[in-house]
């Protein structure tokens, strides 16, 4: 090839680059000078999150009966009065099973020791039927100050702050809690339980609004 073809060729290879170049800068965002282009960098979180209630509406919310400790069978009465509660509220409120328990925790003999960890192991029966809390309530013994189904609150396995009611002493008590994460998200009480737990109820209802709303 000749020198002066040598350098035509050349020159159209210089000039397709340019007009590339040319055209790719066309497609870039327009830069005002003094600024820069940062790139995203996925969804803030504090933006998501902040202001939305502790309890949110889509909540599923197991009711477990305890004495001693013991997940037992709702009594009647007592049924009756969450019943009520659920028509009150926009909650989906269900009273639990109480077998079901059986099918999350090893079977023991009546002549061996008894679990140690009955509480958690209520919350972990409402995870995995599916509820996103549950509320564990007991009677006189199981409500206790400063301690709950018979056992102190630091050894349920659940994480309560110090400034929840669950630490009050009452003839009745109540604890919403997380079913996932095992936190306390409230307490509720009652003194007057001669007539079921009507009170008990109608203070759970207080709860489940304050942490419903933002």
């Amino acid at each position: 090839m000749s020198k002066l073809l040598k350098t035509a060729a050349i020159a159209a290879i210089i000039t397709g680059f340019a007009n590339t170049a040319s055209a790719l800068e066309i497609t870039r965002p327009l830069e005002v000078p003094g600024t820069s282009v940062e790139m995203f960098d996925g969804a803030v979180m504090s933006e998501t999150t902040y202001g939305l209630p502790v309890l949110p509406e889509t909540a599923k919310i197991g009711v477990a009966r305890v004495d001693g400790g013991r997940l037992i069978p709702t009594p009647h009465g007592e049924e009756f009065d969450w019943e009520l509660l659920k028509r009150r509220t926009d909650f989906n409120i269900e009273v639990m099973n109480a077998g079901n328990y059986l099918k999350y925790t090893p079977e023991v003999s009546r002549f061996d020791p008894d679990s140690d960890n009955r509480i958690d192991e209520i919350r972990l029966t409402a995870a995995n039927e599916g509820y996103s809390h549950v509320l564990i309530y007991g009677l006189y013994s199981d409500a206790y100050l400063s301690s709950f189904g018979g056992k102190a609150l630091r050894e349920t396995g659940l994480k309560v702050d110090e400034d929840c009611e669950s630490w009050d002493q009452a003839k009745a008590k109540a604890l919403l809690v997380d079913s996932y994460t095992g936190e306390v998200l409230g307490a509720a009480k009652a003194d007057e339980i001669t007539y079921n737990i009507g009170y008990l109820a109608d203070d759970v209802e207080r709860l489940i609004t304050d942490l419903s709303e933002v």
